[in-house]
């Protein structure tokens, strides 16, 4: 939990980005960004960070076995690999991703 003044305009941003700090440092020293809880909306970027991109890709396989049509929760739980390149922990050689048969959002 990291308090802040919503009242001080940038403040939630700068409360937003220290909490992904926090979270990157976790994944640094062996831990993990959550535990018994789910990623949600505030976790997802740095799921990026913990996970490489072939676990990514049988995350989003086991999602579409369950959910071939996306609609369960869509853009939580698991980060689109669209995501990932945007928070820049995944490579984008020349526009181009890998397996470009993977769903993007």
């Amino acid at each position: 939990l990291i308090l802040y003044d919503a009242n001080k305009p940038g403040e939630l941003d700068r409360t937003e980005a220290f909490g992904g700090k926090i979270l990157e440092l976790c994944v640094e020293v062996g831990g993990t960004i959550t535990g018994e809880h789910g990623v949600g909306m505030e976790k997802i970027g740095q799921m990026c960070v913990q996970f490489q991109s072939t676990e990514l890709q049988q995350f989003h396989a086991v999602k579409a076995a369950f959910d071939p049509e996306g609609l369960l929760n869509p853009g939580k739980a698991v980060p689109t690999l669209h995501r990932c390149a945007e928070f820049g922990a995944m490579h984008v050689h020349r526009g181009q991703l890998k397996h470009p048969e993977l769903e993007r959002f």
